[in-house]
């Protein structure tokens, strides 16, 4: 049953919400227009409340749902709405926690340069254009159009841009602006794009509010600024006090629908929370390789980082999970930093952990880190490319020599002297024909010789012969061999 409600219609609202589809926790997502509902992930673990709700109704919704966690992730200035959230919380006893956007620029920092004008409302920004000449694009919404029809010559004067939706842009048309001055689309948009619109219509003032980072406000700021026109800004009505997205996916993280969470006094971060770190081998990369530890290992998992190639072929097995394609310690420690809310973490490595792998490293890096953050560490081994061409070989490999060319400098044709049997991985500049070559060089040109290529895929090739048979064949850059004398 769904506890959590999300008053959204923002990209705050749409990111909370795609948060709880990545987590697998139910939520209802309460939007006020069919709009809202088609930028919604489709997920099993949402349900969508389309229809506006006053407060009355709000009150209501709370009660029958169960509701015993309300995000109230609005607009910024739908203070009517924000109201009668807050008020139907007080009055069904609800935790309730307002998701703010950070604003860039205000009045008292003098705002974002000498081309912006800070005005206190709507109505004052038509005051003002009303002693000015030229075209105005108004990214304010449709609900404030209607102010700017107050203006000489509006309906040639007056570009608006609003979403692309039938009800949006019947309600400009029946107030007198349509056709080519109005502008359908769902931003935010680049500060390349609002530059190109800014020159298409000749525009002079661009209208906007100061709506935080995820309105796009610096972007359009940035493009007015740089074709020379002026920008005037509508403030915001209050300053509000909240949590940001981030300490909101937090609270979400640790939210149980049953116990509750503390969620006053803004984030809730506990430092001495443990963070699990899972390192996996997965094998030769075919899934069906995978240890049935590993891949519940993986099904529990907030966040998955590894090779691109390894992400693919797992990617079916996890559908909903965060995944990035990084693996190296320098990228993935800094953004685990700053994405304190995942507490579930894994990081593949092909074939086994132990043998050649850059898990060894990583762990490193996680227990120097330990004394700044709580990491729970664990390594789960795959299986690894010498076992399972072994296995495919039918032969043993206790006394074998081991080693690695993908990377690294060796000799296989001196290893061969001092055993019968060496196995080695290669790459692109240590290549099965030049194995080949070296060890004709030294006299070992009629020895046993497999390759093993793409081994657990479905095109999965070995080979056997003799140095002498194979040097001038073609084979995958990343093999493994097998010699034997």
């Amino acid at each position: 049953m769904s506890r959590i409600l999300i008053f959204g219609g923002t990209t705050e609202g749409r990111l909370l919400a795609e948060y709880c589809h990545e987590q697998k926790k139910s939520a209802w997502v309460s939007v006020a227009t069919g709009y809202g509902k088609t930028v919604l992930p489709e997920s099993p673990y949402l349900l969508i409340q389309e229809t506006p709700m006053n407060e009355e109704e709000m009150e209501r919704f709370i009660n029958h749902n169960g509701i015993t966690l309300v995000f109230d992730a609005t607009h910024p200035y739908a203070a009517v709405v924000s109201k009668n959230i807050a008020s139907s919380c007080e009055k069904t006893g609800t935790k309730r926690i307002r998701v703010v956007r950070e604003s860039l620029t205000n009045k008292e920092d003098g705002g974002a340069g000498e081309h912006v004008i800070w005005v206190d409302s709507v109505e004052e920004a038509v005051l003002y254009l009303k002693e000015k000449e030229g075209n105005i694009l108004v990214t304010t919404g449709s609900k404030e159009l209607a102010r700017f029809t107050l203006l000489d010559s509006f309906e040639e004067r007056v570009y608006a841009r609003i979403l692309p939706t039938v009800s949006v842009i019947s309600s400009c048309e029946e107030i007198g602006i349509k056709g080519k001055r109005l502008i359908g689309m769902q931003g935010p948009f680049s500060q390349e794009l609002n530059e190109a619109m800014i020159r298409q219509y000749d525009i002079r003032y661009l209208v906007t509010k100061e709506a935080g980072n995820a309105g796009g406000f610096q972007e359009k700021i940035k493009a007015a600024e740089a074709c020379q026109i002026k920008s005037l800004v509508v403030g915001r009505p209050m300053a509000e006090t909240g949590m940001t997205l981030k300490e909101a996916k937090e609270i979400l993280f640790d939210y149980d629908a049953g116990d509750g969470v503390q969620v006053d006094g803004g984030s809730q971060e506990d430092p001495s929370t443990i963070r699990n770190v899972c390192l996996i081998g997965i094998g030769m990369g075919g899934p069906e390789q995978m240890t049935v530890q590993a891949v519940k290992a993986l099904k529990d998992s907030q966040v998955v980082f590894g090779a691109d190639r390894m992400l693919k072929s797992i990617e079916d097995m996890i559908p909903g999970v965060k995944q990035i394609p990084w693996y190296v310690s320098r990228d993935i420690l800094p953004w685990l930093e700053e994405h304190k809310e995942y507490k579930k973490i894994v990081i593949l490595y092909s074939g086994d952990t132990g043998f050649y792998s850059g898990a060894k490293k990583m762990m490193e890096a996680f227990l120097a880190e330990s004394n700044q953050s709580t990491y729970e560490t664990e390594i789960l081994p795959g299986i690894s490319s010498v076992s399972y061409l072994c296995s495919k070989l039918k032969t043993g490999w206790e006394d074998a020599k081991l080693m690695s060319l993908h990377g690294r400098q060796g000799d296989v044709a001196e290893e061969l002297k001092k055993f019968h049997q060496v196995f080695a991985l290669l790459d692109g500049t240590n290549t099965v024909n030049q194995v080949c070559l070296r060890l004709i060089e030294e006299g070992f040109g009629e020895v046993k010789l497999s390759v093993g290529e793409r081994l657990s895929y479905s095109d999965e090739r070995i080979i056997t012969g003799t140095p002498v048979s194979l040097k001038d064949g073609e084979f995958d850059v990343l093999s493994a061999v097998w010699i034997e004398r």
